[in-house]
């Protein structure tokens, strides 16, 4: 069969229309860019982000700790403490200043007291008590700078406090106790801009800070820094200080910043991108431990800083740089692998050094620019399928075809040695007919006669190699290797005698001559392939097998069979088909070979008769 010339055979010219030209593949890079920079935007990619930053801080965590630059100690409100303080919070003033009077004991280096005072006096109940918490507050403001929490309600607002109270704190001595919160409702960041128009309002962390000579900036919570945390119970503090114990209250505290708050299990709780609180396992933490976290930060090296804008756009484009990439998949896997390990060890070296970059939307545009990449390779391919299949279809046979869509028939998977039957034929007569008819008439029957033949072989698996004038020949084996060639012959040549009967009836209608042929099978090895040069070759067989095949054939007719095959068919078929042996028989340029004729006379007349008019026995 003739193949397209000088042409790779898994490959068809691409229309203008379809190929990706490079001013379509950079467009397409950019479009891909501009879509997944607006998307950065989106809550889901800020989730995604928010995720991949936490794996970051908890590899850093994990492979380069960092110890705090700052020892900040908490004293907590636990269970044990409800207990060992049994009446209401709201008169728990004595019980507070009892961890007041320890903590001015010890002389730490400042107090952050997260733990809402009493909105109003409660004297009445017991006189003395707004008294006794406030001479705590002030011996402990002589010691240490002292900064009260407070809180916001649901609107919004913040809660009132006792006047005195307020008073004894003073204006550098309040903070709020709230949280920027990220969109996955986590604490990673310490960010005071939280009044209206994003005004700047004092926090209990920021406030701490700044009393400690610090100058907090926005930014992420450095959640590397330090060990877990661990706390003292307040009663244990208010026990100490009762027992007037200063050793063991200096030993916790003193030259500490000190947190007091609570450490109660559904009290107060947040998310934070690693578990900080030393005895638990939860999946949240105390306020107080973020807080703890954040002054940390603000002491130390102060907040992760965002990187600008536009290193993330660059590291986008970056991204986007995956359609390129994907061109072939296997590559583009790679490179995909290799860009997104790239890009969070580049993140996560950034982030240990003060600076967060932003890594998760550009691999996401990585992976999603190489996931339209390989679909429009898809698409493409299919289409270039599509019109070889068309330009090929009525040039090769399936099985052919099929290996040239795969890009196959160059490969051992198409071509080499194979075990084949080969079949040769004719129309006997054909050459004086085609001196009676005209030429458009001769063109017309063979048509006719050559679509019966291609429906005949390819029904069985065969190969149609060519058509010669009014001759076939006939691949059964080939390209790929078959279970029983020999069997596939034979049958689509029984196949075939029935065509053409078909075909006679339709011609007699017509009142034309009928039609009838002759068939020869030659079984044996050759070789199978592209044959040729580069302007023009053909995908044949080579081998004694083919001109064994092609002589015998033209022995059919002198020797009044059909069907004329080698005894290495005959035997191949034994005990499935029945031959009559012709005995050896001299080949032209050939030595003599031994044939078998079929159907054997030995079988009704009538059917051998019918047989040698081209018809099935």
């Amino acid at each position: 069969m003739t193949l397209d010339p000088g042409r790779p055979m898994s490959t068809v010219p691409a229309r203008s229309e379809d190929a990706l030209t490079p001013r379509g593949a950079a467009a397409a890079w950019l479009l891909i860019a501009a879509v997944c920079g607006a998307l950065q935007l989106a809550p889901f990619t800020r989730w995604l982000e928010l995720q991949l930053l936490d794996a970051q801080f908890r590899a850093l965590r994990a492979l380069q700790p960092r110890p705090a630059p700052v020892d900040v100690a908490l004293v907590g409100i636990d269970e044990a403490t409800l207990q060992a303080f049994p009446e209401p919070l709201a008169l728990w003033h004595r019980r507070l200043a009892g961890v007041l009077y320890g903590l001015a004991m010890a002389r730490p280096r400042a107090v952050g007291v997260d733990v809402e005072l009493p909105e109003r006096s409660y004297d009445f109940v017991q006189p003395g008590l707004d008294a006794e918490l406030l001479r705590a507050l002030v011996a402990l403001r002589a010691v240490c700078p002292v900064v009260i929490a407070r809180g916001v309600d649901g609107a919004g607002r913040v809660k009132p406090v006792h006047a005195p109270f307020l008073a004894v704190a003073g204006a550098d001595g309040l903070g709020l106790a709230t949280w920027e919160f990220d969109v996955d409702l986590a604490v990673r960041r310490f960010d005071e801009r939280q009044g209206e128009a994003d005004a700047d309002v004092p926090t209990l962390t920021g406030t701490l800070a700044r009393r400690l000579g610090a100058r907090p900036r926005p930014g992420l919570i450095d959640f590397t820094l330090g060990a877990p945390f661990g706390y003292v119970p307040a009663h244990e503090v208010s026990a100490w200080a009762a027992a007037d114990d200063a050793k063991r209250l200096q030993s916790a505290f003193a030259d500490r910043v000190v947190l007091v708050g609570s450490v109660l299990p559904f009290v107060d709780r947040h998310r934070i991108p690693v578990q900080l609180a030393g005895w638990e396992t939860s999946s949240t933490v105390p306020g107080v431990v973020a807080h703890g976290q954040a002054l940390r930060t603000l002491l130390g090296p102060g907040a992760i800083a965002d990187a600008p804008v536009a290193a993330t756009l660059l590291l986008v484009l970056a991204g986007a740089g995956m359609w390129f990439a994907f061109a072939g998949v296997g590559g583009g896997v790679a490179a995909l692998a290799i860009f997104a390990a790239g890009a969070f060890s580049l993140g996560t070296w950034l982030l240990q050094r003060g600076v967060y970059l932003p890594v998760a939307g550009a691999i996401a545009t990585a992976g999603l620019a190489g996931t339209l990449r390989v679909g429009y390779e898809s698409w493409f391919n299919r289409r270039q399928r599509q019109r070889l299949r068309a330009a090929f279809a009525g040039a090769v046979s399936p099985n052919v075809l099929d290996l040239i869509l795969r890009g196959e028939l160059d490969t051992a998977v198409g071509s080499g040695r194979r075990r084949l039957c080969v079949m040769f034929g004719d129309i006997r007569g054909f050459t004086p007919y085609s001196e009676r008819v005209a030429p458009e008439e001769a063109v017309r029957l063979l048509n006719r006669y050559f679509t019966r033949v291609a429906g005949a072989v390819h029904r069985y698996g065969g190969t149609l190699d060519n058509f010669r004038g009014d001759g076939i020949m006939c691949l059964f084996g080939a390209p790929q290797p078959t279970a029983d060639p020999c069997h596939d012959a034979f049958l689509a040549a029984r196949a075939l005698f029935a065509e053409v009967e078909e075909l006679n009836r339709e011609l007699a209608a017509e009142g034309a001559e009928p039609v009838r042929i002759g068939l020869a099978l030659a079984f044996g090895e050759s070789v199978v392939g592209r044959i040729g040069g580069a302007e023009r070759n053909e995908y044949t067989a080579i081998g004694d097998v083919a001109n064994v095949s092609a002589r015998i054939e033209g022995l059919a007719a002198g020797l009044g069979y059909p069907l004329v095959a080698t005894e290495a068919v005959v035997q191949a078929l034994r005990g499935r088909a029945s031959f009559d042996d012709l005995g050896e028989q001299p080949l032209k340029g050939h030595s003599p070979v031994r044939v078998f004729g079929w159907p054997p006379r030995t079988r009704a007349r009538d059917d051998a008769g019918r047989a040698a008019r081209g018809g099935e026995p």
